[in-house]
């Protein structure tokens, strides 16, 4: 390319190197901005109506204290004071708290046997599958036959939830329900529920302990073994009486749950708040892009007239070269000779 080709493409009005011009795209978001804002609030006052077809949600939260001992299991045989030599079986017995005792009860807490279990308890059925029940009858609607694994993630998703203070390690216990004082009741009765569930496990692996060892007292005829048999015994009869003691184990509150004042959700005002000013941003956009789009088809239709004017002139100028080098040339002389007198002229 030429350098005055060069120089006639780099004025057109869109080139790649052109200056931005602010003023045009702020004049074009100033002339459509009743548009953009009319558009904008007519599009949050839609988003408010549809989050009125929503329920309202109350949050309720409890907060308790995850207790773990050592020796759950009350005094080891190896604490004791007497003279007598243990034998390996005493140590076998003994009930100790893992390493990741915590996490074991929070597992058993998420767990759907036990979710399944409190819903049970609760009645929650009807409740989580509000729309297929039948409150005048008691009776689900059409024959419907709720599950209880949908009915146990329903409830651990939308329902139940648990948060871990990284600082206090406090465990937080919220519940969501339509009602407020309902999460509340629910949010209590799940602390209760849970230390309920943990001591009859315990108790019934120290029940199976228990009458293993009274079995084995009567088989077995020698004396030291009867003794390392007695102290096991009673060291299983201690441990179920802790157990039965306690009733804050392993969950102790801290702060109860008590009925919301305010919804938790779905939050309306941040809604429409949040899709006006998305929506006037779109606007904006929009019209930007409407100026850019302008500004190309205007470089487009330049770029396309540029290219059948630069082809024209080079036609014209090869023909107007041909007409000048026939004038230029000089003549030939004529061959159409004629016979004046005595000599021959041209």
């Amino acid at each position: 390319m030429s350098a005055p080709e060069k120089q006639e493409l780099d004025k057109l009005p869109f080139g790649v190197e052109e200056e931005v011009d602010l003023l045009e795209y702020l004049h074009a978001v100033l002339r459509y901005k009743y548009r953009i804002l009319v558009s904008a609030m007519m599009g949050a006052i839609m988003v408010f109506g549809v989050s009125l077809l929503s329920e309202n949600i109350y949050m309720s939260m409890a907060v308790v204290a995850v207790n773990i001992e050592e020796n759950p299991g009350g005094v080891a045989p190896k604490d004791y004071r007497a003279s007598d030599a243990l034998g390996l079986i005493e140590h076998d017995f003994i009930i100790e708290a893992h390493s990741n005792e915590r996490d074991r009860l929070m597992a058993r807490m998420r767990s759907m046997k036990f979710s399944q279990i409190f819903i049970e308890e609760n009645n929650l059925l009807p409740y989580i599958f509000h729309k297929q029940w039948d409150k005048e009858n008691n009776t689900w609607l059409d024959g419907f036959q709720p599950d209880s694994r949908e009915a146990g993630l329903i409830f651990s998703r939308k329902i139940r939830g648990l948060e871990t203070d990284e600082q206090t390690g406090l465990l937080r216990i919220n519940f969501r329900s339509r009602d407020p004082a309902f999460s509340a009741k629910l949010a209590n009765r799940f602390v209760q529920s849970f230390n309920q569930y943990i001591r009859d496990n315990q108790i019934s692996i120290l029940k199976a302990r228990r009458e293993y060892l009274e079995q084995r007292l009567k088989e077995v005829e020698n004396i030291e073994l009867h003794k390392s048999i007695f102290r096991l015994l009673e060291t299983q009869m201690a441990a179920e009486s802790l157990l039965y003691a306690r009733n804050e184990y392993p969950l102790e509150v801290i702060q109860p749950a008590f009925p919301p004042l305010n919804k938790s959700s779905p939050n309306r005002k941040k809604w429409t708040a949040l899709s006006f000013v998305g929506l006037v941003m779109l606007g904006i956009m929009i019209t930007i892009g409407m100026v850019l789009l302008k500004k190309i088809r205007q470089g487009l239709k330049q770029y396309e007239s540029y290219e059948k004017n630069r082809i024209r002139p080079g036609n014209n100028k090869h023909e107007h070269t041909g007409q000048t080098a026939e004038k230029d040339s000089p003549k030939k002389p004529s061959q159409d000779r004629h016979y004046k007198g005595d000599d021959w002229v041209d």
